[in-house]
C-alpha cells in the first residue's frame, strides 16, 4: 500500500511539472508576439513618399517612438521653415509657420454677363507635407501633385487622396483639413476663404479654423495658367494669423465663355503656409 501511494504521489508531481512547463512555454513568447513599435515617420514606411531618415525638421525625442507633434498628430515641426516668396512682392511673414499643406482641388467659376468667368470660390483638401521640408522633392511637390491630379479622370475633390497615393506623390496621404469659401462672417455678404481643420488634424476642436481676408496678391511667376499667389490675414478663427498661397499650378479659367453656360471647375494645386495661430 505504501509503495502504491508513493507511486501515485510521484505521478502527480510529474503531471504538475509537465503542466507548468507547457504554461510557461505558452506565456513566455507573449511580449515577443506584440506588434512592433512604429518606425520613425522619416524612415522606411513613412506616410511621406521619399522622406529619408534624419530630416532636419523632425522633432528630437528619446527612445524608439517616432517624433510626434501632439497638436496635429503629424511628424515634423515646421516653425523654423522659411516661406520662399522670392521674385514677388508678397510681404514676409510676421509669425512662425505652424502648418504647411499641399492643397489639391478645384477653382470654381461662373460665366458672367460680360462673357468672362468670375470666381465663385475654391474647394480643396490640404495634405500634411511637413516632413518633406528641406528635401529635394519638396520644391516640386505641387507640380508632381498637379500632374497626377490633372491627368486623373476624377473631378471630385474627395478622390484627391487616392490620386496622390496611386501616383506615388504621397505614399499615405494625411489630410490636415479642407479649404472652401463661406459668406463673409463679419459683413454678412460676399465670399471669404476658410481653412478648416476641425474634422481632421484637430478633429473636435471647434476653434481650429481660420477665415481670412486677402491683403496682397501677385501673378504667379510660373505663368498665366496658374492662379495668383496670395497673402491673407486672419478675419476670425484661431488656426492661423496669416495664410500664404504660393507655388500654384493650374486653376485659371478659359479667357471667355458663353453667357448662360454652366459653371465650371478647374483643377489646381498649391502650397498653403499657415503661420501663427493658437495650435
Amino acid at each position: 500500500m505504501f509503495t502504491l501511494s508513493k507511486s501515485f504521489a510521484l505521478l502527480a508531481a510529474l503531471l504538475i511539472h509537465v503542466q507548468l512547463h507547457f504554461y510557461l512555454a505558452g506565456a513566455a513568447p507573449t511580449q515577443a508576439r506584440q506588434p512592433p513599435r512604429p518606425s520613425s515617420p522619416s524612415g522606411a514606411g513613412s506616410q511621406f513618399a521619399g522622406a529619408p531618415g534624419g530630416a532636419s525638421a523632425t522633432k528630437t525625442t528619446t527612445g524608439s517612438s517616432p517624433p510626434t507633434d501632439v497638436t496635429t498628430g503629424t511628424a515634423c515641426d515646421v516653425s523654423t521653415a522659411s516661406i520662399d516668396t522670392s521674385g514677388t512682392t508678397l510681404p514676409a511673414p510676421s509669425f512662425a509657420p505652424s502648418f504647411i499643406g499641399l492643397g489639391v482641388g478645384t477653382q470654381n467659376y461662373t460665366c458672367g454677363s460680360a462673357g468672362t468667368y468670375t470666381s465663385t470660390g475654391a474647394l480643396a483638401d490640404l495634405f500634411d507635407v511637413s516632413c518633406l521640408v528641406g528635401q529635394s522633392s519638396f520644391d516640386s511637390l505641387q507640380s508632381t501633385a498637379f500632374a497626377a491630379w490633372n491627368s486623373s479622370t476624377s473631378t471630385s475633390v474627395s478622390s484627391t487622396s487616392d490620386v496622390l497615393s496611386s501616383a506615388g506623390v504621397l505614399s499615405s496621404p494625411i489630410i490636415l483639413g479642407q479649404h472652401y469659401f463661406i459668406t463673409n462672417p463679419v459683413t454678412g455678404s460676399g465670399l471669404s476663404p476658410k481653412w478648416d481643420f476641425t474634422s481632421n488634424a484637430l478633429a473636435g476642436n471647434a476653434d481650429a479654423f481660420v477665415v481670412a481676408t486677402k491683403v496682397d496678391d501677385v501673378a504667379a511667376p510660373t505663368g498665366s495658367a496658374d492662379v495668383d499667389w496670395l497673402y491673407l490675414t486672419n478675419l476670425t478663427g484661431t488656426l492661423a494669423n496669416e495664410v500664404y498661397r504660393i507655388d500654384t499650378q493650374g486653376g485659371q479659367p478659359p479667357a471667355s465663355c458663353t453667357v448662360g453656360s454652366a459653371d465650371i471647375t478647374v483643377k489646381y494645386t498649391s502650397m498653403y503656409w499657415l503661420t501663427g495661430g493658437s495650435f
